[in-house]
């Protein structure tokens, strides 16, 4: 019977790295657009500062996990590709909604739902950089501000690109949380095991193989 490791170490660590900053980005950004001393900062200067740094850490990581993406067949594996993709959305969404006590079964290393959430993040990204240059309000794109129909509607679009991507990481959290704990321990390194019929399991030793031959064999 043939085993598959999964969740090689490039994708771990965008996952946490990147989970960390759009947290991060979200706290600050919804200071920036309803200040509060709930939201814990100490004044507006430093949650700008706070967001602009991690804007190009955000690009860094894209393009990271793009190359890796495109360099190893990932991509896949990540987006919303074909018409059949979304057949699989119905079952997902009568369990988000407590329609189902049961998750429907894994249709792949990522269901529906985290693809769907890759797919809005490569969506929203450009969104998110295009409206925030036209916030900074620099003189050399004037031009790019009255292309995109003034500040205000700037601010708003950018608003509800930040509420589109809060609705989808709270949803995948759910869904983690609430579906298959296997495949979430995997993400911390876990290694998690798939046989040929599609059922799972866990190993301690990542150094057994489906051969015997003591060599991991990765799918990804």
């Amino acid at each position: 019977m043939r085993l598959r490791l999964i969740h090689p170490w490039e994708t771990r660590f965008f996952h946490w790295l990147f989970f960390i900053v759009v947290a991060l980005k979200l706290w600050s950004g919804f200071y920036i657009s309803v200040p509060h001393p709930l939201w814990g900062f100490s004044g507006m200067y430093s949650a700008r500062i706070l967001h602009a740094i991690l804007t190009p850490v955000m690009a860094l990581l894209l393009t990271f996990r793009l190359y890796y993406s495109l360099l190893s067949g990932d991509w896949r594996n990540l987006l919303v590709l074909r018409r059949s993709h979304l057949s699989l959305l119905q079952p997902w969404l009568r369990y988000l909604f407590f329609l189902d006590k049961k998750p429907p079964p894994p249709d792949g290393m990522y269901h529906i739902g985290l693809r769907l959430l890759f797919t809005g993040i490569f969506l929203t990204m450009p969104i998110f950089f295009i409206t925030g240059l036209i916030m900074l309000n620099l003189p050399s794109f004037r031009w790019l501000t009255l292309l995109g129909g003034g500040m205000g509607t700037a601010k708003l679009i950018h608003f509800l690109a930040a509420v589109f991507l809060t609705s989808f990481v709270a949803m995948h959290i759910y869904l983690a949380l609430t579906t298959n704990l296997e495949r979430l321990r995997a993400m911390f390194g876990y290694q998690l095991k798939i046989t040929d019929d599609g059922g799972e399991r866990t190993i301690a030793d990542e150094n057994d193989s489906a051969a015997g031959t003591g060599k991991p064999d990765y799918v990804r």
